[in-house]
């Protein structure tokens, strides 16, 4: 393990990196765009070519504590988590490292009964049962993942399970990043050969690490707070006060746009087009009510849909209700503090893949704007769209919100 990293508890693994190559005998599924690499591996084999994820896959990399980005409780005040997983893809890295965050051998077993039972007299000792091993050692590694941007931002957790693809002069191969790495019964953990480091060779894309929001025409408050969502990824990113007033300073993007919305003196107001298909808003309507989910009060806000027709996005209202029930109050969640039901409320966009021939719709992604922890007294937030924030103009790493003339518009496709 590297030395000073701050590590996650390994007994709470969701996804890290071990690594499989095969050769493709076959036609390989679409990819993305492709980026010069080099991909170093632990027993010193370097393979150098044009490195790419499938057409429409990223990365996931979950985070510990869920990173810096923090929203705050509203019944008890405290800062808590955010959202942890952060998506990517090779546009905007520079490097990935992986390093063994554990390593062991072990042997399979299983739980032995050990309690003995009297069948005359039914009396049983209630002896705890054992583990019982058996067979060869095999090796068992998983490995803690670092990414490095272009932006020099770095990122650090562990990676879900990806296939990428090298295409070198002689072959193609497929590198497999799965959730941990075990070898065969007999091997040892040298025999367990895994990526250490994926090198881009590129420029690749420039990424700011900081991309600054001036709002034209609109005033905050002390109080007042702005949150961005990225475009692709929907990902909730960090968004602070800039120096200037009226400006917000947008955080570890890594290239991709982002919607906006903002919180200005307890009313919620989200960029969105103004004008809704309604036909498409009905569709949409339907298909959100229908959804089981958590959040069983759900208020659709707004509908758009991208230039290729392919997929909707919609602003959905959400709250959790609890309500009395003949076997008891369900919905809501219960706070230990408080010693009564909370309700947990959001304000989100939901993604869905749209089928035009079927009229039906697919939830495929979701993102979260704001999210808050209300008492069943509380009243629910009214949000409002607005079609101000959402026309929004870019100049290098500056976004204009409500600015005429637009150098590149970057609201042409949700």
């Amino acid at each position: 393990m590297k030395k000073g990293s701050n590590r996650i508890n390994t007994g709470r693994l969701i996804g890290v990196v071990a690594v499989a190559i095969v050769l493709l005998e076959q036609a390989v599924p679409a990819r993305a765009a492709a980026r010069e690499a080099a991909v170093y591996f632990s027993d010193g084999k370097i393979l150098t070519g044009k490195i790419a994820l499938t057409s429409g896959r990223q990365f996931k990399l979950n985070i510990p504590e869920g990173g810096t980005l923090k929203t705050t409780d509203m019944v008890t005040g405290e800062p808590v988590p955010y959202g942890k997983v952060r998506q990517f893809t090779f546009d905007p890295v520079s490097e990935i490292r992986f390093y063994p965050e554990r390593e062991e051998m072990r042997q399979d077993w299983k739980f032995v009964e050990k309690t003995k039972y009297d069948e005359k007299t039914g009396v049983a000792d209630y002896t705890p049962a054992k583990k019982e091993f058996w067979g060869e050692f095999y090796p068992l590694r998983y490995l803690f993942c670092e990414v490095v941007f272009s932006s020099g931002e770095t990122l650090e957790g562990h990676l879900y399970s990806v296939p990428v693809y090298l295409e070198t002069k002689e072959k193609t191969h497929r590198i497999l990043l799965l959730s941990k790495l075990r070898g065969e019964k007999g091997t040892k953990l040298d025999d367990l050969v895994y990526v250490t480091r994926i090198k881009m060779l590129d420029e690749g894309r420039d990424v700011a690490a900081d991309v600054t929001v001036t709002f034209t025409g609109m005033t905050f408050g002390p109080n007042d707070t702005a949150q961005a969502v990225t475009r692709d990824s929907l990902t909730p990113v960090p968004t602070e006060r800039g120096e200037t007033p009226g400006t917000f300073v947008v955080k570890s993007a890594f290239g991709e746009d982002f919607y906006i919305a903002v919180k200005k003196q307890g009313q919620y107001i989200v960029g969105w087009p103004s004008n809704q298909d309604k036909k498409l808003l009905a569709l949409a309507d339907g298909h959100l009510q229908r959804q089981r989910d958590f959040y069983n009060d759900k208020k659709l806000l707004g509908v758009t849909m991208s230039q290729d027709g392919k997929e909707v996005l919609t602003l959905v209202n959400l709250r959790r209700r609890f309500a009395p029930t003949n076997f008891g109050e369900i919905g809501g969640e219960w706070d230990k503090e408080l010693g009564r039901i909370v309700e947990p409320w959001r304000l989100s966009i939901w993604r869905w893949k749209y089928d035009p021939v079927n009229q039906d719709l697919l939830l495929s992604s979701r993102g979260t704007f704001f999210r808050v922890i209300f008492l069943p007294e509380d009243p629910t937030p009214q949000a409002v769209i607005s079609d101000g924030l959402w026309q929004m103009q870019r100049e290098n790493n500056v976004v204009y919100i409500g600015k005429p003339g637009t150098p590149k518009d970057v609201r042409a496709e949700p």
